[in-house]
């Protein structure tokens, strides 16, 4: 429709009464523009009769279409072209008598065409008007009195159309006469409404095109005038700047006499200090200063000379001794321990969804920093005289003489004498010499190893405690176990072995008959995973489960690092590398799996 419609905002309240009035003005309009009609409605009637009996359906559904397809029909009710044509000052001033002889609904419908076809914004009629008789009154299924229409077009001074009379439509009665005209009908009306959408269009296309016209002059006066001001801005700067650069360069001059002047000024004063320097007063302290430079550059030389040999001397005592190696790649390591956590620590704070494993680890980072930092803090603790001299007997005691030693650091600590955490630090160091002696009679006399000494302790009841890494143990001898575990790969793609409970209570049920006959023998047993129902039945035989994260190998070491008394010594059952390491540093007897196995199997014991 016309760009001087209505807009739908205003149609849509009454669009039922006005589909309604549209659904009633269709038995007036002939059977030629009726057809056509229906061939553009969805669901329309190749005859006249069908369409009419369900126009009311069709056209419920064509809301949003009234105006254009009453704007398809206006020019053949018998009532409507007359009132098309009037002028639009004329039909407003007269309106109100005219919706008397039409009713609100048609007057309505004549606004809605008359704007839908308006070429200009003054031809369309008001939009109060059209809201003003869209109300008033109700559709009418009649057709307006043809005389009181006839009477007001002669009223207001316009040309009045006779609608054909009915007779006469009915004495015609030759079909095609008929036909022919209603084609001729529909042809002219398609025709008339063709130019009036193409004199719309091209009017259309004139406003826009002096739109655009207005908006590029405007455009170019704008630009214009934007560089007349740049231009004027840029030639003030240009005459800025030539100012500055020529007191510029007045002030350069001047700086470099000043400068040349002071250049003059020094020489004069260095040459004056040179020759009081170089009197004959001066001079004998001249040589004491040349001998005194030639001995310190021979104290820097050997003071070099000393500090390579020191590094070596300290390379060498680390290769010859694994503890002061290891705390060595200690120290070494906490700076690339520090730079991670620094950037686990970055992630916690930019991320926006923090995965659990970042925490776990950042957890797990700074744990063993501080360990690792308290481990290395303690062992440069200052020390007095007596502990020096107990650290010396140590290093040199057999094992008869470190249980002495070890109750007189246990004294010596209860009375005040020692500090606890020197105490503890020595008290390692006992440990681990025991360890390293009961190694070396492995190695010399194997009966007296540790297997030996767990073998005894389970002889004789002897108190001791024995730490074994289940999933280790379970997984590398399933043979003897008679297990065979599942397997599964990881997210990094290696295979792992399941241990599922019932491998768990097997584990559990031959670690019992080895407690049975150690009377003084406390066993842990350490699992990888989440707790499961076992059943235990010895009160010396406990399990535990590793942390989220974690790994049943911490639990082990942190078992041993974190027990201080002295019910007995601690042997470890793993094939474990860290665990292995860790725990000797600790004082801890290491066994491997097949030497437990040996030790079962001496004794009998099978799951």
């Amino acid at each position: 429709m016309g760009q001087y419609a209505y807009k739908n905002d205003l149609v849509t309240p009454w669009r039922k009464t006005l589909s309604e009035q549209l659904v009633h003005d269709l038995a007036f309009v002939p059977a030629g523009p009726l057809l056509a009609l229906a061939k553009k409605t969805p669901g329309g009637w190749s005859h006249r009769t069908p369409f009419l009996k369900n126009a009311r359906r069709l056209f419920q559904a064509r809301y949003s279409l009234i105006a254009a397809d009453f704007d398809a029909i206006a020019d053949e009710l018998p009532w409507m072209p007359a009132l098309l044509k009037l002028e639009k000052a004329t039909l407003v001033a007269h309106l109100d008598e005219l919706a008397n002889i039409l009713g609100g609904p048609r007057t309505a419908l004549l606004c809605l065409v008359r704007a839908a076809r308006a070429e200009d914004k003054d031809a369309a009629i008001a939009s109060e008007l059209f809201t003003k008789h869209a109300s008033n009154g109700k559709p009418s299924a009649a057709s307006p009195e043809a005389k009181a229409l006839r009477l007001w077009l002669q009223k207001v001074g316009a040309p009045t159309v006779e609608p054909p009379a009915e007779e006469e439509a009915a004495s015609s009665s030759d079909p095609s006469v008929r036909k022919l005209k209603e084609e001729i009908d529909r042809i002219a009306t398609a025709r008339e409404n063709e130019l009036r959408a193409e004199r719309r269009h091209h009017a259309h296309l004139l406003a826009e095109r002096d739109v655009q016209v207005v908006a590029l002059e405007a455009a170019a006066k704008a630009n214009l005038e934007s560089q007349a001001l740049q231009l004027a801005t840029q030639e003030a700067a240009a005459q800025a700047l030539q100012t500055r650069l020529a007191k510029t360069e007045t002030e350069v001059s001047r700086l470099k006499g000043e400068l040349d002047q002071a250049r003059e000024h020094v020489a004069k004063k260095a040459r004056e200090i040179a020759e009081h320097l170089l009197s004959e007063e001066l001079r004998p302290w001249f040589t004491d200063a040349r001998k005194l430079r030639e001995a310190s550059d021979e104290v820097a030389q050997l003071r070099h000379l000393t500090a390579e040999t020191v590094e070596a001397v300290r390379k060498a005592q680390r290769d010859a001794d694994p503890f002061l190696a290891k705390e060595h790649e200690l120290r070494q390591a906490i700076p690339q321990m520090e730079d991670m956590l620094k950037l686990l620590r970055r992630y916690q704070r930019t991320a926006g969804s923090v995965l659990p494993a970042i925490v776990t680890l950042e957890k797990r980072v700074t744990e063993h920093i501080e360990k690792v930092r308290y481990e290395l803090e303690r062992r440069d603790l200052p020390s007095d005289p007596f502990l020096e001299r107990i650290a010396a007997k140590i290093n040199v005691a057999e094992p008869a003489e470190l249980k002495a030693i070890e109750s007189a650091l246990a004294a010596a600590e209860q009375s005040g004498l020692v500090d606890s955490r020197h105490a503890d630090l020595y008290r390692g160091d006992i440990h681990r010499r025991r360890s390293f002696t009961a190694d070396q009679r492995f190695h010399d006399q194997k009966p007296s190893g540790p297997v030996a000494l767990l073998e005894r302790a389970v002889a004789l009841g002897e108190p001791a405690r024995l730490g074994i890494d289940a999933n280790n143990f379970a997984c590398l001898q399933q043979a003897y176990l008679g297990l065979k575990l599942a397997s599964k790969r990881n997210a990094q793609g290696d295979l792992r072995l399941l241990l599922d409970t019932p491998a768990r209570q097997k584990v559990l049920n031959l670690l019992e008959k080895l407690a049975l006959e150690g009377t003084g023998l406390l066993i842990w047993a350490s699992f990888d995973g989440q707790a499961s129902n076992l059943r235990l039945d010895h009160p010396r035989l406990k399990t535990t489960f590793s942390r989220a994260g974690a790994k049943a190998d911490h639990d082990l070491m942190d078992l041993v690092g974190k027990d201080k008394s002295s019910e007995g010594p601690w042997f470890i059952v793993s094939d474990d590398a860290e665990v292995r390491d860790a725990c000797t540093r600790q004082g801890a007897f290491i066994l491997s799996n097949e030497a437990f196995v040996r030790l079962l199997a001496g004794r009998g014991l099978r799951s």
